[in-house]
């Protein structure tokens, strides 16, 4: 068996402290998996089953404190796309930017869970400290928890926060107060309630 030149075993070296670095990624990351892209890094969607997501279509509505274009609105945070994202307008970058849920006359929903997913192709755009509220009126807001993403996010994942609620509302504002790029919130791809 002919053995491995100077120059063959330095590649393999490196070829083995390379996979050593992905594997560590992946353990690091809690097993979500990555996958690569001619885009850059994709990541897989993970823990997250939308079947029990309480934002399913027509079954509620979506209202917003601003967007940039038409195509960057607030009903793109539950399409289910991960490509597409709500992004506030320009113009109020740096204030506090909102969404709203309306699950219709009648219906009220116990959420104890939300999880959102940042931008695919920026994600460092997310939010920074939010708040979440409810309310049965659409005026009268109870504060139900503070929502802290504390390290700006470096790739595209699901994060998902439980909150102490045990009151079910109507209506749920999302209140983001400050983002991570600049202390600025500028956009987010998906939302998601749970009960």
């Amino acid at each position: 068996m002919k053995k491995f030149s100077r120059k063959e075993k330095i590649a393999l070296m490196v070829f083995g402290v390379l996979l050593m670095a992905i594997i560590i990624q992946l353990i690091w990351r809690g097993g979500k998996l990555v996958s690569f892209s001619g885009g850059g890094i994709i990541p897989v969607e993970v823990n997250i089953d939308y079947s029990h997501n309480l934002l399913k279509p027509g079954e509620f509505e979506i209202m917003e404190s601003s967007h940039n274009e038409n195509n960057q609105s607030a009903d793109k945070l539950t399409d289910q796309k991960t490509t597409s994202y709500w992004h506030v307008a320009i113009d109020r970058l740096g204030e506090p930017a909102w969404v709203t849920i309306d699950f219709g006359n009648g219906k009220k929903k116990t959420v104890r869970s939300l999880a959102a997913l940042p931008r695919m192709d920026l994600p460092r755009q997310f939010f920074h400290q939010a708040e979440l509220f409810g309310s049965n009126t659409g005026q009268d807001w109870k504060p139900i928890s503070e929502i802290i993403q504390g390290e700006r996010p470096k790739i595209a994942t699901w994060r998902k926060w439980t909150v102490d609620n045990n009151q079910a509302y109507r209506y749920y504002k999302f209140l983001i107060t400050n983002g991570h790029e600049g202390g600025k919130f500028y956009s987010m791809a998906e939302l998601a309630l749970f009960e």
